[in-house]
């Protein structure tokens, strides 16, 4: 049984949580509190796995009785509950120690999924401290591209599969668009565990509980999904996307993050812990001058060419830029060439079925495979010497946003 205890200063509330959770086999209310104090000492007396807190209550408020309570009983975790739909209230009851957030009026679904979803998770931190998993020193490959439509998603999605069927290896996805990721979508997986989860544990991580909250394809690849809601995102800072691409690192021979079309601070911090970074561009003007401007801040941070994949996708779509005129304007080989199909990732997308595995003759999905050659192939060769390049000469997130001028 999951020991649930609730504070809240309208006694209305508490008996309509009670009736809510009453017919839960697996939840028990065993304490009710209408005001912090008695809330915190009450979690003391009974040391319940999940107490539900109000944030605005008279006297000691829900914030302040989270940080009693995390600080005391670490043992709980804390739900916040509010009808204040602000990113600034999440942010602070995080802060506060909280490690949850729902909204009134309660949803009858969400309230216990949500009570399930955060136990689960301190189950598997106390899990990963019983029986640690063995350390893998896998490889971090970062998929990038400064403009929109260049499949970023796509070839994630698929590059991970073609990794795991080519290398027999254990592969994990990160959806690192995360306002508006699409790895759920491409897989056509639905959960509620989310980078968002780890992000709240970013100083206290350890495999166990990262790979509880991955989420398990058919095709055996392992995906760290993009939060649920957009504004949630809010939440993954640079230092807590480090933490956790470190974390799936020891545990997962390939990481492979879709990081979507923006250079800020979370693609620099993965990059800093990248071995692969697999460029994007599309045969047209635009998206080569976009991918001129990447390559020159990366020759200003020192970033080594050996680490870098250039791939051009949607090559020999009609009217496009001839590979041979990319390579000219970028100054760079391109390793691999995705081929244009209009119809093949339209409908592999709507049935949630990747290409790969849909139609693995089909020319870019053979293109997928070559790429997973390619880093494979990059990994084996200069791994440490890599690495060691990268740690004597490449900065933090500060200096390349002072160079962009921010």
């Amino acid at each position: 049984m999951i020991r649930i205890v609730v504070v809240d200063d309208s006694a209305e509330s508490v008996s309509a949580i009670e009736r809510l959770l009453y017919f839960e086999p697996d939840i028990e209310v065993v304490g009710t509190a209408n005001d912090g104090e008695t809330g915190v000492q009450l979690v003391r007396e009974l040391r319940p796995d999940i107490v539900l807190l109000d944030v605005n209550m008279h006297g000691m408020d829900g914030l302040a009785a989270a940080e009693a309570i995390t600080s005391t009983v670490p043992g709980t975790q804390v739900i916040m509950m509010s009808v204040e739909d602000d990113l600034e209230y999440l942010r602070r009851a995080m802060m506060a120690g909280a490690r949850d957030y729902i909204l009134k009026p309660l949803d009858m679904e969400e309230l216990p999924a949500k009570i399930r979803q955060v136990y689960s998770a301190a189950r598997a931190k106390l899990a990963a401290l019983a029986a640690p998993e063995p350390h893998v020193n896998g490889t971090l490959v970062v998929i990038f591209s400064p403009k929109g439509g260049s499949g970023c998603t796509t070839v994630t999605v698929n590059l991970a599969i073609a990794l795991r069927d080519f290398t027999k290896r254990k592969v994990v996805v990160v959806d690192g668009c995360l306002q508006f990721g699409d790895v759920a979508v491409l897989l056509n997986l639905h959960d509620q565990r989310n980078i968002g989860e780890l992000a709240r544990h970013a100083e206290e991580l350890d495999l166990a509980f990262v790979q509880e909250m991955t989420v398990s394809h058919a095709s055996g690849v392992r995906t760290l999904l993009a939060p649920p809601r957009p504004e949630a995102a809010e939440l993954v800072t640079a230092e807590a996307m480090r933490s956790i691409l470190k974390a799936l690192k020891g545990g997962y021979d390939f990481v492979v993050l879709d990081a979507g079309h923006a250079l800020n601070e979370l693609v620099l911090a993965a990059l800093d812990e990248a071995d692969q970074l697999v460029l994007l561009v599309t045969p047209e003007i635009a998206a080569v001058k976009s991918a001129r401007l990447v390559l020159d801040v990366l020759d200003a941070l020192n970033y080594p060419e050996e680490k870098r994949l250039l791939v051009v996708s949607q090559a020999g779509r009609r009217c496009g830029l001839k590979v041979e005129d990319i390579e000219r304007s970028l100054r760079a080989r391109v390793q691999v060439r995705i081929p244009w199909d209009e119809a093949g990732p339209l409908l592999a997308a709507n049935q949630g079925r990747p290409l790969y595995e849909a139609d693995p003759e089909a020319p870019m999905a053979r293109s997928f495979l070559e790429l997973a050659k390619a880093i494979t192939g990059a990994a084996a060769s200069g791994k440490e010497q890599q690495r060691a390049a990268a740690a004597e000469q490449r900065p933090r997130a500060r200096r390349i946003l002072s160079l962009w001028g921010r």
